[in-house]
């Protein structure tokens, strides 16, 4: 009898044998029937293992993913566990470069088709067309509804903060950098300088309380589970932290393919959501500094990119493609 489970890669079999219970090892060795690779991400990738009991996803963190407090992680996760909106962990290994849990099925569709590459400045070109397969704006309404509610976690950053810990690491790293091509993308940031002090500005100004936030709320880290639950899971508890309010949604809305109605629905509904709870201090600022904070959305994404091609030279012209990616979204 094949054992498909004994194909994984023989470091991660090896941290299986060595630090998960025997009894779980044992049973996953008899319940799968096959292993898949779900996808493979910078700082993890993710095997489906295909089981008798019911599908599982075992997550590979990369050793060179220091940047993430594991810790933090699964504690962000367990408090979404607890409100019914991420999968359920399973098991996490001692060194929390393994983690095993459920696997949430998309018999209608897969969520990622929401993704826009451009989603923002298609919207504002009335390029963007709603997906009629599902309506999205109840399902994101419902899932901020519960986000809302959660515990903010123990670490809190700004966004102004954020900011100032990539641009102080990048200035840093700036001096051993010889490709032309970083130090272009590096002054590009430079010169918008004046323009994310006033986005900041305008987020500092109109929040009141930080609240649990995700910061990559994108649709390849939703799942929806359709059948009786016909619900959103939020993945990856890398970024979470207690930040701003408007974030999740600014992430939502710049990474997600809505109409212009479904956008102006969807921040209504959220706004008002996060002013009910004394997160914000009123719905027209929120509305307005919105812009703002996909700005800096893309902004951090643009940043976080040029670091990872400053520390991880092999895969320098991968980042710096990310870099130019992310900065050309930034609407000035």
């Amino acid at each position: 009898m094949s054992q498909p489970l004994l194909s994984l890669p023989i470091d991660v079999l090896d941290i299986m044998t060595k630090t998960m219970p025997m009894a779980l090892f044992n049973r996953l060795e008899t319940q799968c029937t096959a292993i898949s690779l779900l996808n493979a991400g910078i700082s993890n990738l993710n095997i489906k293992l295909s089981c008798d009991d019911g599908d599982k996803v075992l997550r590979v963190n990369q050793r060179h993913s220091n940047w993430c407090d594991r810790t933090l992680e699964i504690e962000c996760w367990h408090t979404a566990i607890a409100a019914h909106i991420a999968p359920t962990l399973v098991w996490v290994s001692d060194d929390n470069q393994l983690y095993l849990s459920e696997f949430i099925h998309q018999p209608n569709i897969d969520w990622s088709i929401f993704s826009a590459i451009n989603s923002y400045s298609s919207l504002q070109n009335g390029q963007n067309k709603p997906i009629l397969t599902v309506d999205a704006v109840p399902l994101l309404t419902t899932l901020f509804s519960t986000l809302i509610t959660l515990p903010a976690p123990n670490k809190s950053i700004t966004v102004t903060e954020q900011w100032q810990q990539y641009a102080q690491q990048l200035d840093l790293l700036s001096s051993s950098q010889i490709a032309p091509q970083w130090h272009d993308a590096w002054h590009q940031l430079l010169r918008l300088n004046g323009l994310v002090r006033h986005w900041l500005s305008q987020l500092e100004a109109c929040m009141l309380l930080p609240t649990f936030c995700h910061r990559d709320l994108t649709p390849h880290n939703l799942l929806f589970s359709g059948g009786k639950s016909n619900q959103l899971f939020c993945i990856d508890y890398e970024y979470a932290v207690a930040s701003h309010p408007l974030f999740d949604l600014a992430s939502v809305v710049a990474s997600h393919q809505l109409s212009k109605t479904q956008v102006n629905q969807l921040i209504d509904n959220v706004i008002r959501q996060y002013c009910q709870v004394a997160s914000l201090t009123d719905v027209a600022a929120a509305k307005a500094a919105l812009p703002a904070a996909m700005n800096c959305f893309w902004l951090f994404s643009a940043m976080w990119a040029l670091l990872m091609a400053a520390k991880d030279p092999q895969k320098a012209t991968k980042y710096l493609q990310y870099f130019t990616h992310y900065f050309t979204l930034i609407t000035c």
